[in-house]
């Protein structure tokens, strides 16, 4: 399931004409999202060189280097995001263009249908890689290199983010499978209504329909996010006891539980919009099988995408 959610995505690439642009914004927005985790190593330290009661003049000087770090993150971060904004609008076209190519429906209501099939996914891929531009690449890049640096820094505090991160995603997978079968449901509720919207006031039985699907997706989402934000606090209370205990025993500085719990909570912030991810790209997948599946659309077979 896995593989052929990520293989969404992939889809989007191969047949999208402006991939170069796309990867290369991508990159520069990689580059951005590394330097607040350097931004909060700066605030630490800089509590540090209040600690030991650094001269005024060299406080000045660090800073002017955190003010410098700043400033280069905001250039990139807007400068990536814009663009990329602008590309993945133009994406949009590129899907529908595609999927209208020898597009054959039999009559009105299957070309309702299809169509409402193909927005639902260029909305769900739309929503996807803006969630990706930004916080995605963000999240990426804590979890990857947040467990790194605090290997360094502190390797019990390292095994405690290690094991956080693992139960949460393990948690995220699990029960965003239930949700993905709710969104297949959702989708093709969906499509049966504004097809039968386009030429019929009579929709009461396609609306009672589609809300008695969405109530049962929101509350799965429930569920979900309890049993996450959970397991976030739960982890949270850990790294502030054991912080505490460390400062207590004299063996941490006030410097090293900044920095410390300034990781935890970007992991966790991130950790939640990497959920949010998980779903687009989950409706994406839905979207996609359901295209494969009309026979109005002629360019993509369910044997290809399964």
């Amino acid at each position: 399931m896995i593989s052929r959610t990520i293989n969404s995505i992939n889809f989007v690439f191969k047949h999208t004409t402006q991939k170069g642009q796309l990867f290369f914004w991508l990159f520069i927005r990689f580059l951005s999202a590394i330097l607040p985790l350097i931004t909060i190593y700066q605030f630490s330290h800089l509590i540090k060189l209040l600690e030991i009661k650094t001269e005024l003049i060299v406080l000045f000087y660090y800073l002017l280097w955190i003010f410098a770090v700043r400033l280069l993150d905001n250039f990139l971060r807007i400068r990536s995001t814009t663009k990329l904004d602008f590309l993945i609008s133009n994406l949009s076209f590129e899907i529908h263009n595609y999927f209208l190519i020898d597009f054959k429906p039999e009559n009105k209501e299957d070309r309702h249908g299809s169509i409402q099939a193909i927005r639902n996914f260029a909305d769900a891929t739309i929503k996807t890689l803006t969630l990706f531009k930004q916080p995605g690449i963000d999240s990426i890049v804590s979890i990857l290199f947040i467990p790194i640096a605090l290997f360094f820094i502190d390797f019990k505090s390292f095994v405690i983010i290690v094991a956080y991160i693992s139960i949460y995603l393990l948690i995220n997978f699990f029960t965003s499978q239930r949700y993905k079968d709710l969104r297949d449901f959702q989708n093709t509720k969906t499509e049966a209504y504004f097809a039968k919207l386009q030429d019929s006031d009579d929709v009461d039985l396609e609306q009672n329909t589609y809300t008695r699907h969405f109530k049962r997706m929101t509350n799965w989402n429930f569920v979900e996010w309890f049993a996450l934000q959970n397991t976030a606090v739960f982890f949270y209370s850990i790294f502030l006891l054991y912080q505490i205990y460390q400062v207590v025993n004299g063996t941490s500085d006030i410097s090293d539980v900044v920095l410390v719990i300034g990781y935890v909570t970007q992991t966790q912030m991130f950790l939640n919009s990497f959920t949010d991810i998980w779903y687009s790209l989950g409706d994406m997948y839905v979207a996609l099988k359901h295209l494969a599946k009309n026979e109005s659309v002629s360019v993509l077979s369910l044997d290809e995408f399964i």
